[in-house]
């Protein structure tokens, strides 16, 4: 039985429309009435309708006004406006608010009745389709054990205590069983652009299902996703031999080739070396990240081992992702010097290393795309940092001729960055202003306006909008606020309004009293004063 709550001024009305429609036959319920919208509102939460009829001519607080504030709310109840206003601009506004349908009165009980048995069957498929995908999400909850993915990321991850006894316990705790000789750690992202995570969790589980169809035959295996939510597959590979590599690398090129045909998107694999013990995995899985990156100049769509571009003396914590995360930091705080010292830092350790130019290059990239995400967080373009093109950052360092010019060339990109972000800092603070006092402009006269509401309206945090205000204008919100509704007070008293108590309305100051003494505060003189002045 769906629930109807009735809002109209007119009591009759109300009456005539709880009698006028055979509503339990229809499977409706009459939950409550109200007669006008703010009464309304303070009611809905309570009642909980399914369906409001309201009508929009009403004392107080009219229909329109009160779906304005159930939409404020995150309210997704169904309206239907029952009105004697056929104007297209009340029909319009309805549509913008979200209003199911728009009925004149009197009303047509055929009409009713089809409009409700309509608005029936779509609560009722919503109601079908929110029981479906709880189902779906619990089926998917239950078939990843969390305790289990929190041990295999522990364990690719390294953080896991070097007690072999403690983690024996916790694989049989868990269910995990496989044991080799060797381990193995590939490593599956996902080369899928512009998806909504809904869909980019379905395609990760579905080249996880292909992945583990393909290795359960042969390899023994555990799988889970580390925090960049790739695919990660421990893989038991028996005796250290190139049998056994050739064997498990040919089932990933499988995988790759599957996803490719099946799923209309590609995937890379990157492919760590061999380790003897369960504990030594995450050394395995780091080396399949280092592989992976290699994606950058040996492009996407493949299988990538890191045998295949190690070299011998190449560190693997060469650029670490402490580093990594130290010069996010200091680009975020706008540290310019602890940025030149830790890229001095990194680039005389690259000098020292008998390192392959092609992973030089890599480092490179992986530098130049932390100015990328934090120019992504500020929004800005990467035309002013790169005034060439992201595709030459490549081809610049490739034409670099030794590794001093590619370290001037990386100094420059973090310093246009800097440079960026401090223009971006400034020009966005000037907008955060004036959108505050256009907001004010245009709204002074509604006495329920608050500094909550402006940040809202500018999706800004509060704390952050007083600030910046506060720092480029010298004076508080409220303080603006205040002074600009003087400012319009009087100018309707110096246009010939001698009604304090319309003035005190139409600047937003439900209190006349409290009104004149910030007015007084403002200029010296009580309003009446004023006007008096103003007479002589």
């Amino acid at each position: 039985m769906l629930k109807v709550m009735i809002v109209d001024d007119e009591y009759y009305f109300r009456e005539a429309l709880k009698i006028s429609l055979p509503w339990q036959e229809l499977g409706f319920s009459i939950c409550g009435e109200a007669k006008n919208g703010k009464d309304a509102l303070n009611m809905v939460d309570d009642l909980d309708p399914d369906i409001i009829l309201v009508d929009i001519n009403m004392p107080i607080m009219d229909g329109l006004e009160f779906v304005q504030e159930l939409r404020k709310r995150g309210s997704n109840h169904k309206i239907v406006i029952l009105t004697g206003h056929s104007e297209f601009q009340y029909a319009k506004e309805a549509v913008k608010l979200g209003v199911y349908n728009y009925i004149l009165k009197p009303i047509n009980e055929k009409e009713l009745t089809e409009t409700l048995t309509d608005l029936k069957k779509d609560i009722e498929t919503e109601i079908n389709i929110k029981i479906e995908y709880n189902r779906l999400k619990q089926q998917v909850k239950e078939s990843v054990p969390l305790l289990k993915e929190k041990f295999l990321n522990e364990l690719i991850q390294g953080t896991l205590p070097r007690n072999k006894n403690a983690v024996a316990k916790r694989m049989e705790y868990l269910n995990i069983s496989f044991t080799s000789e060797y381990y193995r750690v590939v490593t599956i992202e996902i080369n899928f652009e512009g998806s909504e995570i809904v869909d980019m969790q379905l395609w990760k589980f579905a080249v996880s299902n292909i992945s583990c169809e393909l290795i359960e035959e042969y390899f023994p295996y555990e799988i889970c996703y580390d925090s960049s939510d790739r695919i990660c597959i421990i893989v038991g590979v028996g005796r250290n031999s190139q049998e056994n590599r050739l064997i498990l690398e040919s089932r990933l090129e499988l995988i790759r080739a599957a996803v490719s045909k099946h799923l209309g998107f590609t995937v890379t694999i990157g492919v760590g070396n061999e380790k003897k013990s369960l504990l030594d995995i995450s050394a395995s899985y780091k080396e399949s990240l280092v592989a992976l990156k290699n994606m950058l100049t040996k492009g996407k769509d493949r299988v990538i081992t890191y045998y295949s571009v190690e070299e011998s003396e190449i560190r693997i914590n060469l650029f670490t992702a402490v580093d990594r995360n130290q010069l996010l930091i200091h680009l975020r705080t706008g540290d310019s010097k602890e940025i030149m010292n830790l890229l001095s830092q990194i680039f005389t350790e690259i000098g020292t290393e008998d390192l392959h130019h092609e992973i030089l290059y890599v480092i490179c990239v992986e530098m130049a795309a932390i100015c990328m995400e934090y120019i992504i967080e500020l929004g800005i373009t990467l035309k002013e940092v790169l005034p060439n093109n992201l595709l030459n950052i490549i081809e610049e360092i490739q034409s670099k001729r030794s590794i001093q010019e590619i370290r001037e060339y990386m100094e420059r990109i973090f310093k246009n960055t800097l440079e960026a972000a401090s223009r971006s800092r400034s020009s966005k603070a000037s907008v955060l202003v004036e959108g505050v006092k256009s907001y004010i402009h245009e709204n002074y006269g509604n006495s329920e306006m608050n500094i909550d509401e402006i940040a809202r309206n500018l999706y800004v945090n509060y704390s952050h909008l007083c600030f910046i205000f506060k720092r480029d204008t010298g004076i508080t919100i409220n303080e603006y606020l205040t002074e600009y509704r003087m400012i319009k007070a009087k100018e309707l008293f110096d246009a010939g309004n001698n009604l304090v108590l319309d003035v005190a309305a139409r600047v937003g100051y439900a209190d006349a009293n409290y009104f004149g003494k910030c007015f007084k505060k403002h200029y010296g003189l009580s309003p009446s004063k004023y006007i008096e002045s103003i007479r002589r």
